[in-house]
């Protein structure tokens, strides 16, 4: 029988790929352009081997292949067709092989967020984040001896099955030890939920909380991956200033007797990004402003650990007496980004209730992970960690602190924070910070500007300074890249 098709194509050799799969793929290829026809009659394996250089068990396992996925048919003794089941297509005169995925979808869809914060970076720059630790400090050896062992231990006890959704009981009974014994507050392991960050513990629990139309009150400037977790939900945000002080209560008193607020998100041990504490009296106040008008605080305390003057003070959920505050927390502040363990606690029935949500969203988060970061807790390994990277990161801090203040030209400002992972920098009227970015950018060092963190116009002409990840030596090099910029803008 005459074969009327020929091939056009060649496999990569040099690929790694299985041939036959890629010579597979190829003819399906061929198909689905309508290049090849249904009943369309293919050469024998003989002369397909022959063609593309192969030998004939190549092409052999390639049909094979091919029949077991319905692209092709065998008939006995006539040969080898395209399935005579699948639709015509017509085809496209010399047009291209597909070349990965598509980049429009081909149906409706809702784009709800917007661009990430911070531009995507540069290979090769050295980043002053938002705030992130040092993965390179992280416990790793003690860390991966864990998980091995948890997960040879419940693989041989057949405990690799479901868990419940509030994560793992064994973590969930340390951190409930940690948060009571080193925060000052009242949990029970039940009245705790695992989360993949604090991010995720975020959007669960804002999910309970708000109805399209709730008004959410947050700093201004703050959090704003947060401020999108609301948005997305259709909540309308109430921005209400910070000062040196922290949230300023008198201002969220008056939006309170304006207009009904649901919830109250706020960072107020390190505020993000201005890295201010909230004062006692305005806590003491702000508890009381919360139970008088129903409104939930959700409390993220993302970097608790990392408080170099003096004790850290306690959260606002260590004195909640009437249940409205909601503790997010993280470990992988702590530990890597990468180790995704967060956790909220607050009112059982609620925590309950977030449990149930988690199920739906990720049936349960990496017990394996949660159970050895569970042991190295139990063994005082995250304790020993913690002490060496607050010492680093507390040298991070007056380093980058020292070197800021010995740039000439008096054209920033800050205040030392007592803690966390950043610096926040006012720079003078007459310094534009948005140039300042982009001329940094092209030297490879990579800042945010402030006004990123701002609903609506921004009242400091700043930036947040992320030490924590940077060493010494990148510290020093950043600065000098920062003071050579500030001398150029000016001349």
């Amino acid at each position: 029988m005459l074969r009327a098709w020929d091939t056009n194509f060649q496999p990569d050799f040099a690929s790694g790929k299985a041939i036959y799969l890629q010579i597979g793929e190829l003819i399906a290829g061929e198909i689905r352009r309508g290049r090849l026809l249904p009943g369309t009659a293919l050469p024998g394996t003989r002369e397909l081997a022959k063609q593309l250089g192969v030998n004939r068990k190549t092409a052999v396992l390639a049909y094979e292949e091919l029949l077991a996925q319905g692209w092709l048919e065998s008939q006995h003794t006539r040969g080898t067709f395209v399935s005579s089941r699948l639709p015509e297509s017509t085809p496209a005169a010399f047009a291209p092989a597909a070349a990965g995925q598509a980049e429009q979808p081909g149906f409706r869809w809702q784009n709800l967020l917007e661009p990430d914060l911070a531009a995507p970076v540069l290979p090769g720059a050295l980043v002053f984040n938002d705030g992130t630790p040092d993965a390179r400090l992280a416990p790793i050896p003690p860390l991966a001896s864990a998980y091995r062992r948890v997960l040879q231990g419940r693989g041989r006890r057949n405990q690799l099955g479901y868990d419940s959704p509030l994560g793992s009981l064994p973590l969930r009974e340390a951190l409930s030890r940690m948060l009571n014994q080193d925060r000052g507050l009242s949990t029970t392991p039940a009245g705790i939920c695992l989360t993949r960050g604090t991010q995720m513990a975020l959007y669960l629990t804002a999910r309970l909380l708000i109805q399209p139309g709730d008004v959410v009150a947050v700093e201004n400037p703050g959090y704003p991956p947060a401020w999108q977790t609301f948005r997305l939900l259709g909540a309308q945000l109430a921005p209400v200033a910070v000062d040196a002080e922290g949230l300023c209560v008198d201002e969220l008193e008056q939006l309170c007797r304006r207009r009904p607020v649901r919830a109250l998100y706020l960072t107020p041990h390190h505020q993000f990004p201005t890295t201010v504490t909230l004062k006692a009296a305005r806590r003491v106040q702000l508890l009381a402003l919360a139970a008088r008008y129903g409104v939930a605080i959700i409390e993220d305390d993302y970097d608790h650990e990392f408080h170099y003057q003096h004790q850290p003070m306690l959260p606002l959920a260590s004195a909640d007496t009437h249940g409205v505050v909601l503790y997010i927390g993280s470990l992988s502040k702590l530990i890597a980004p990468a180790l995704r363990v967060g956790y909220v606690t607050g009112p059982l029935e609620f925590v309950t209730a977030l449990g149930r949500l988690r199920a739906l969203v990720d049936r349960q988060g990496d017990t394996i992970l949660e159970q050895a970061v569970a042991e190295l807790i139990e063994e005082g390994e995250i304790k020993r960690h913690a002490r060496r990277a607050h010492a680093a990161y507390h040298a991070r801090r007056d380093a980058l602190a020292d070197g800021l203040r010995r740039l000439p030209g008096n054209q920033l400002d800050f205040v030392l924070p007592a803690g966390g992972l950043a610096l926040w920098v006012e720079f003078r009227a007459d310094v534009n910070v948005e140039r300042l970015a982009e001329e940094l950018r092209l030297r490879k060092v990579v800042i945010t500007p402030g006004s990123r963190y701002y609903v609506g116009e921004p009242a400091a002409n700043a930036v947040r300074l992320g030490y924590a990840a940077l060493t010494p030596e990148e510290l020093a090099h950043g600065v000098a890249q920062l003071g050579a910029v500030l001398r150029q803008l000016r001349s």
